[in-house]
């Protein structure tokens, strides 16, 4: 019974997730013409003697994405080995991205039902980080893309920023620099 409590006040939260979400999401479509894309990371700190294993378990998790993929609940999915890390950080990521929240938590379910979130490489794990983020700005192709990098960067607005603040730095500093 504790695990069916779990679920439906995780079920409550993220209904309430979306709610929040869901406002803004529809302002910022009218001000860019984009929808927002939604994409969930997680990342591990793996023991370095494991990471054969994880690159073994991203392999296996790669059936789930790819039926998601070709199904249209994901617009794309991948993972990375972090190849320069901190001594606390993670070492490796897996992410999914779609167009909407239930694309993303549909697949985190699957995962969750299929028990490969439970994996031995997973529970060697020293850390683990998961985040949803959402992007109004971005400029995603189909493809396939092998020994590429990802790259992350958290930007810190002062509390007095404008309310326009968020909006300007990606059409500024961002935007500019996606592919075309």
């Amino acid at each position: 019974m504790k695990n069916v409590y779990g679920r439906s006040l995780a079920a409550l939260c993220l209904l309430g997730l979306m709610v929040a979400v869901a406002a803004p999401a529809v302002a910022q479509m009218a001000e860019n013409g984009k929808a927002p894309m939604y994409c969930y990371v997680g990342e591990w700190a793996i023991p370095r003697a494991q990471w054969a294993d994880m690159e073994k378990a991203n392999a296996a998790d790669a059936d789930v994405l790819q039926k998601a993929l070709s199904g249209g609940s994901l617009v794309g999915y991948g993972s990375d080995d972090n190849l320069i890390h901190q001594a606390d950080g993670p070492t490796h990521d897996s992410w999914w991205c779609a167009t909407s929240m239930a694309g993303i938590l549909g697949v985190l379910d699957t995962f969750y039902t299929n028990g490969s979130t439970a994996s031995p490489v997973l529970a060697s794990a020293t850390k683990h980080w998961d985040n949803i983020l959402v992007s109004r700005y971005y400029n995603w192709h189909a493809g396939t893309m092998k020994n590429g990098y990802t790259h992350g960067a958290v930007y810190k607005l002062k509390a007095d920023a404008p309310e326009d603040a968020l909006d300007t730095l990606a059409k500024t500093a961002i935007v500019p620099m996606m592919p075309g």
